[in-house]
């Protein structure tokens, strides 16, 4: 497992992302029974659906190209659960779908649009601060939330 998350990071290329996104999905399929242990069971469900044309994939500001290089040498050691976790953060860095807004709180990152597991809410978040905005209200931060798809995030911004 360790030496296979390793060879993904590696591999990573930023002007190939819908295969680096493809080669995680598929590394959270093949260890589904690992990841069952340690990620959320909704959203485990909901990720192992996601189809690589279902994202406005690295909208984000993160430094995908800098965060595989650094997992590529730290997944070496990882346990099984730091893989899963990290492999979940990865697809939502890699998914989620970042907006021009300034986090009203924190003021020091833009907000992301995320979607509840089963895809009925919509949210504004914030990787910074963890602010959760829900039709224009802040509310507590649901345990469970995944990227949105394009077609949520077109949806929102047309809205």
């Amino acid at each position: 497992m360790n030496q296979e998350i390793v060879q993904i990071y590696k591999e990573f290329d930023k002007n190939s992302l819908t295969s680096f996104f493809e080669n995680l999905l598929n590394f959270i399929k093949k260890y589904d029974e690992t990841f069952k242990l340690y990620v959320f069971k909704d959203s485990l469900e909901a990720i192992e659906k996601f189809q690589k044309h279902e994202f406005y994939l690295g909208t984000t500001d993160d430094n995908l190209e800098g965060l595989a290089l650094f997992y590529s040498k730290e997944m070496f050691k990882a346990t099984e659960k730091e893989i899963c976790g990290n492999v979940v953060h990865m697809i939502w860095d890699v998914a989620t779908f970042m907006t021009d807004e300034l986090c009203p709180s924190c003021q020091d990152s833009n907000l992301k649009i995320a979607s509840s597991t089963d895809q009925n809410n919509i949210y504004k978040t914030c990787d910074n601060c963890l602010i959760t905005i829900e039709k224009g209200q802040f509310i507590e931060r649901p345990e469970e939330m995944i990227p949105a798809t394009r077609k949520q995030v077109d949806y929102f911004l047309e809205n």
